[in-house]
């Protein structure tokens, strides 16, 4: 069993799941299902809350039959070690990917908007240490770190969303499916891509003080969606979904048109929102990468933090064309990301009730 001192709530491992997940969904994703859908991106995003909230009852489900205990272990004893390995894999994959896209990506973003004049280098190597230094020390800290930004992330969401309120027009959401069905349902890829990422939390699982209720995983679900849908439908109907498809960025686009009385060009705000993002997003990440690797000892854990912080941080210095990225995340990324991860669900949920059913057949 995991000491009480290395465990946290699970409102604590929902407001980590809101920076990290929210990242991407309120942010990363954004374009790729304006591009797809046009219009009707914000019907996808509806769409595909419909159907994750019975799967997020599923993965209760599954927490429940497996008593929270640590996931590669427990699929270890229910299969064997060989396959537990091939379901871990793949989360191991995404998790290093999140890792490295996600600093790439903040570089990027940041010397192109509002650093340019400061090195790649620098910015690289601090926000890798900051992310290894909050890896290292734990769960708690992300959970502590992520509890002090994410109300001042909240605030800064909604200052922005009411600030522009007179530049909204609602008309622009209509009409509804002008293009059929067809255009909704591909968005609905991205939206998926998005949301699956919910699925580390079972990667953490053991790490939480209570049993997780379906209700509560439920709450954080709806609030992902809404986290989702606020980005779309503002930028949609602050630039029309043509422009706002253009935008690399539309929820950072829409802080350039905040006007508060006199006082304008508040923008930098959002680095601050970007920024905290990453870190907990980059760092959860690291973390999990420890986790899900049976190490015997701490210090091999630390030390496998330690060389991936050296390993994003030489990724970082591989020039990567932004479009090519964006491309590569719409063609392959995304569609991989859904369809693996709701294959491994699937095994997940079948190893936990057949494994039961077998072992009641026996009684």
């Amino acid at each position: 069993m995991v000491k009480t001192l290395h465990k946290v709530s699970f409102l604590q491992i929902c407001m980590i799941l809101m920076m990290t997940v929210g990242l991407m969904n309120h942010v990363i994703v954004n374009p790729l299902i304006l591009d797809a859908s046009g219009r009707d991106a914000w019907i996808s995003v509806l769409l595909a809350g419909i159907l994750f909230l019975p799967w997020c009852f599923l993965l209760v489900l599954f927490m429940k039959k497996s008593g929270q205990q640590k996931l590669h272990p427990w699929l270890a004893s229910k299969t064997n070690p060989f396959i537990a390995w091939l379901m871990i894999i793949p989360i191991c994959l995404q998790l290093l990917f999140i890792g490295g896209f996600t600093l790439i990506d903040t570089v990027r973003w940041a010397t192109t908007n509002y650093m340019p004049g400061t090195p790649r280098s620098a910015l690289i190597i601090t926000l890798c240490l900051v992310c290894c230094y909050f890896a290292i020390s734990g769960i708690r800290m992300i959970a502590i770190a992520a509890g002090i930004m994410l109300p001042i992330v909240i605030v800064l969401g909604y200052f922005v969303a009411i600030a522009n309120t007179p530049e909204k027009d609602y008309r622009l959401l209509q009409p509804v499916l002008e293009n059929g069905w067809q255009p909704a349902i591909h968005g609905m890829i991205y939206v998926g891509g998005g949301f699956v990422e919910i699925i580390m939390v079972l990667a953490i699982q053991h790490r939480i003080k209570s049993r997780v209720k379906a209700w509560q995983l439920l709450i954080l679900a709806v609030l992902l969606i809404y986290i989702t849908l606020g980005p779309i439908i503002g930028g949609i109907t602050e630039f029309g979904h043509i422009e706002a498809a253009k935008q690399m960025e539309s929820p950072f686009e829409q802080w350039r048109l905040v006007k508060f009385g006199n006082i304008e060009h508040v923008d930098f705000l959002s680095e601050f929102q970007w920024l905290s993002g990453a870190v907990i997003r980059t760092s959860f990440a690291m973390f999990l990468l420890g986790e899900l690797i049976p190490f015997r000892k701490k210090k091999a854990t630390r030390q496998l933090i330690q060389l991936l912080t050296l390993g994003y941080i030489l990724l970082g210095f591989i020039p990567i064309n932004g479009y090519s990225s964006y491309l590569w995340l719409y063609h392959y990324y995304f569609p991989v990301t859904l369809a693996t991860v709701l294959v491994l669900s699937a095994l997940f949920i079948a190893i936990a009730l057949l494994k039961r059913q077998r072992k009641g057949s026996l009684a």
